[in-house]
C-alpha cells in the first residue's frame, strides 16, 4: 500500500443508502438500560434518602426469578423509602423509565388506625447537582401493590442530562413497618415511533370522564402503518378501539385519555379515527373533536393541537390525522384530552367516533457524512468543552473502578515504595494551551463517607478534590510563559475547598508535556516527582502518620485514583485535548493496584473504569479511541446500523472501510467512526459513503 502523505486531498462522498425501509435501528437508536437486581444488587444502587432506611439484597422472590432489594419502614421514625440508582443518559436520547416494585402483604398502612393505603410513589431524574425532577407524583393503588407492578415515568427534560433516578416512596404515619421489594429498573431510548396504544384490551382505556363516556370497543379496530418506514398496513391483535359517545356535543364534553410521554422528543402525534356518525344517522348536525396535551406538570393544562369537523364523507371508515406534538412546548404529558365539538346545527345531536394507533414520531432524514479528520493516537483522549468563559474551569477524566475504590487505600502510607504515574501524548504546546492541565488525584473514601456520604457521587464527577476531605494529586500544566510545571498538592480535613498546599517543580525549556510522568515515594515523608524529561524531583511531605491530627488522612479503607485534564481557568483551553496512553499505580502492599495501556477495545476492556463529568454542561468528554486509526469520519445521526464504505474512485467498485468502532460525540448527535490505517483506498485520494 502507497504511504497517503497529502491529507487534504482526501474527499468523502455524499452519503449513498442502499437500503432504509423496515430498518430495526429506526426504532432504537440507543443501548436499553438495565439496572439488574436479579442476580446481584445493582452497582448503581444506593440510598437516596433517611440513613435510618434498611436495604438489603435478597437471592429469591424478585420479579423475574431471580433476586430483588428489600426496603423496610420501620414505621416509627422513618416515613419513606428513597432507592436510588446512579446512571447517566441524555433526556433527549430517552424515553420512558421502569421500575419493577412490590409491597409486602403485611405491611403498615397510612390513616387514621391504618385506615389508608401505602402513600405516595413518584420518581425523580435529578442531574448531577442533584436537582429534583419529580415525575409520575400519585398513590399507590392497595389492591394490586402486593403482587409485582411495573410502574412507568416518562423521561423530562433535565438540563445538564440524567445522573441518578430517585425513587420516594412516602406517607405519613404509618401503622407498622412497611416493606417493598425492587426488582430491575430500566431506561428506554427513544423509539422512533413510540406506539402509545394499540388499544388491545379494556386495561388500555385509562380514561378520566368530563362528561363525554369511553370504552373499549373489540369490533372496530383499525389497520396500523408504522409513519417512519411507511410500511404497508397490518391487524393489530387483539383488535379494538376507544370508543367515545357524546350525547350532547354542545356542552363540549370531554375527558382525558392517560398514557405519559414527553412530547417535546416528538415532531408528531399520529392517530386514526373512525367517525359513526350522528344519532339518528340522518341528522345533519354532525359535530367534530379537538385533541390536546395533557399536562402532567404545573400549571397542568390542556393545550390544543389539533381539531376536525365531521362530514358525511367521515362516516363509516378511518381516517388518519396527523398532528404537531413537540411544538406544544409539555416537557412531561399525562396523556391526551379529547373533547366532542357541536355542528353546525343545534349541537345537541349525539355522536359517536373511535381512535385507535395513538402514536408520537419524528420523520427520518438519511444521515449525510459531515467531517472527516486525522485520527490522534490510540488511549483514552479526554476532551474540554467549548462554552467558554461561562465554563472557564470544566476538567473531564475517569474513575478506578468502583468496585476496587470500595476495598482500595491507593495511598502511599506504611505501603512504600508507591508509584503512580501516567503517559500522555497529543498535549498541545504551552503557547497554545497556556495552564492547561493534566492530573492524577488520589482521594479518600473514608472520610468523604463520614462527612456527607458521596464518595459514590465522587467517583463520576471530575471535580472531587474540591469535595473531598483529603486529596493528593499530581498536576502537569503549561506555563504561560512557556515550558511545563508539575504541581504535587494536597489537602486534609478540608471538605468543599480547594487544596491549599503545594510544591512546584518547573521545567521552562520543556517543549510540551508529552511523555510519562511520575510520582514516587520512598518512605512516608520522602518522594520525587519524575517528568517527562527523565529528571528527578525530590520533595519532602509533613508526617501525616505520626501527627495525631493527621493520621487517618492517608490510610483509608475506601479510596480512588482519578485521571482528567483541566481548562485550569485559562479560555483559551476550550475545545483542547490530550491522550493517556497508560496509567500504573503500585506499591509494596497490594503490588499493582492499577495497569492499563487502554489497549482496549473500548475503555473498559481491562478495568471498569468510570467516566467523570463537570457539573456544568455535563457531556462524556473521556472517549477510548483506537490504535492503528489514520482519520475519524463523523455523520450526523447516532442511530445505529449504518456501514461505512469507500473507493478510491467514486464511479469504480466499493468496499468495507474497516470502521467497527464508534462513538456519540458529546452533543448526542453525532456518531463518529475510526477507519484503520490499514484499510484506506490504496491511493493519496479516497471517498467515503453510509450504508444500511
Amino acid at each position: 500500500m502507497k504511504k497517503h502523505t497529502n491529507p487534504k486531498r482526501w474527499i468523502y462522498s455524499t452519503i449513498t443508502i442502499l437500503a432504509l425501509a423496515a430498518s430495526a435501528s429506526l426504532c432504537q437508536a440507543q443501548a436499553l438500560i438495565t439496572l439488574s437486581n436479579d442476580t446481584s444488587q445493582s452497582p448503581a444502587f444506593y440510598n437516596g434518602g433517611p440513613g435510618g432506611t434498611a436495604f438489603t439484597w435478597i437471592s429469591t422472590g424478585g420479579p423475574n426469578g431471580g433476586g430483588c432489594i428489600q426496603g423496610v419502614i420501620d414505621g416509627t421514625t422513618v416515613t419513606e423509602l428513597d432507592p436510588a440508582f446512579n446512571v447517566s443518559f441524555n433526556t433527549v436520547q430517552y424515553y420512558v423509565v421502569t421500575v419493577q416494585l412490590k409491597v409486602d402483604s403485611g405491611s403498615g398502612t397510612t390513616g387514621a388506625g391504618g385506615s389508608g393505603g401505602y402513600g405516595n410513589l413518584q420518581l425523580s431524574f435529578r442531574n448531577s447537582s442533584y436537582s429534583w425532577n419529580g415525575v409520575g407524583y400519585a398513590t399507590i393503588y392497595p389492591p394490586a401493590a402486593n403482587s409485582w407492578v411495573t410502574y412507568t415515568y416518562a423521561v423530562p427534560s433535565v438540563s445538564g442530562g440524567v445522573a441518578h433516578l430517585h425513587l420516594q416512596l412516602q406517607g405519613g404515619t404509618y401503622s407498622g413497618p412497611v416493606t417493598i421489594y425492587l426488582g430491575n429498573v430500566t431506561v428506554v431510548p427513544v423509539p422512533n415511533p413510540a406506539v402509545l396504544r394499540n388499544f388491545t384490551n379494556s386495561s388500555s382505556v385509562n380514561w378520566q370522564n368530563y362528561g363525554m363516556g369511553a370504552i373499549w370497543d373489540s369490533t372496530k379496530d383499525a389497520p396500523y402503518s408504522n409513519p417512519v418506514t411507511a410500511s404497508s398496513p397490518v391487524n393489530i391483535t387483539p383488535a379494538g378501539s376507544v370508543q367515545f359517545d357524546a350525547s350532547s356535543p354542545n356542552g363540549y364534553p370531554s375527558g382525558q385519555l392517560n398514557m405519559g410521554f414527553n412530547p417535546s422528543l416528538f415532531q408528531s402525534a399520529a392517530f386514526d379515527l373512525y367517525y359513526d356518525g350522528p344519532t339518528p344517522n340522518t341528522a345533519t348536525d354532525f359535530g367534530g373533536f379537538q385533541i390536546f396535551i395533557a399536562n402532567g406538570s404545573s400549571p397542568y393544562n390542556w393545550v390544543w393541537i389539533g381539531s376536525a369537523n365531521f362530514n358525511a364523507g367521515m362516516m363509516g371508515h378511518w381516517t388518519h390525522f396527523n398532528l404537531p406534538c413537540a411544538s406544544s412546548g409539555i416537557l412531561n404529558a399525562n396523556g391526551f384530552a379529547i373533547q366532542a365539538i357541536p355542528g353546525s346545527g343545534a349541537g345537541t345531536t349525539p355522536i359517536t367516533f373511535h381512535l385507535d394507533n395513538i402514536q408520537v414520531w419524528n420523520p427520518v432524514t438519511r444521515p449525510i457524512i459531515s467531517g472527516l479528520t486525522p485520527a490522534t493516537p490510540g488511549g483514552v483522549r479526554m476532551f474540554l468543552d467549548a462554552n467558554g468563559s461561562a465554563n472557564n474551569y470544566d476538567q473531564e477524566g475517569i474513575s478506578s473502578p468502583s468496585t476496587n475504590n470500595l476495598a482500595m487505600d491507593c495511598f502511599w502510607i506504611n505501603q512504600t515504595p508507591a508509584s503512580y504515574s501516567f503517559t500522555l501524548t497529543n498535549f498541545p504546546s504551552p503557547a497554545s494551551a497556556p495552564g492547561f492541565d493534566a492530573h492524577l488525584y488520589l482521594c479518600n473514601g473514608d472520610s468523604i463517607t463520614a462527612f456527607n456520604n458521596g464518595f459514590g457521587y465522587n467517583q463520576t464527577y471530575s471535580g472531587a478534590p474540591y469535595n473531598m476531605v483529603d486529596y493528593l494529586g499530581l498536576h502537569v500544566q503549561n506555563r504561560a510563559s512557556g515550558g511545563v510545571v508539575a504541581v504535587l498538592d494536597w489537602k486534609t480535613n478540608a471538605p468543599n475547598m480547594n487544596a491549599f498546599s503545594n510544591i512546584f517543580f518547573t521545567f521552562p525549556t520543556m517543549a510540551s508535556a508529552n511523555g510519562t510522568w511520575s510520582l514516587n515515594f520512598t518512605d512516608n515523608t520522602h518522594g520525587n516527582v519524575v517528568a517527562a524529561d527523565g529528571s528527578v524531583n525530590s520533595f519532602t511531605l509533613p508526617d501525616f502518620l505520626n501527627n495525631p491530627n493527621y493520621s487517618a488522612n492517608f490510610t483509608p479503607a475506601t479510596s480512588m485514583v482519578q485521571l482528567g485534564v483541566s481548562k485550569n481557568g485559562n479560555t483559551n483551553n476550550n475545545n483542547q485535548t490530550a491522550t493517556f496512553t497508560g496509567v500504573l499505580v503500585t506499591n509494596n502492599v497490594s503490588g499493582v493496584l492499577l495497569a492499563d495501556t487502554f489497549s482496549g477495545p473500548g475503555l473498559k476492556a481491562n478495568y471498569n473504569w468510570q467516566v467523570a463529568q463537570y457539573y456544568q454542561f455535563a457531556a462524556v468528554r473521556a472517549v477510548w479511541q483506537p490504535a492503528g486509526t489514520a482519520y475519524w469520519i463523523q455523520w450526523n445521526t447516532t442511530a445505529s446500523g449504518w456501514g461505512v464504505q469507500s473507493s478510491s474512485n467514486l464511479l469504480g467498485s466499493w468496499g468495507d472501510a474497516g470502521v467497527t468502532y464508534t462513538y456519540a460525540d458529546a452533543t448526542g448527535t453525532n456518531t463518529l467512526g475510526a477507519i484503520p490505517a490499514a484499510s484506506l483506498p490504496v491511493g493519496n485520494a479516497g471517498s467515503f459513503r453510509l450504508v444500511k
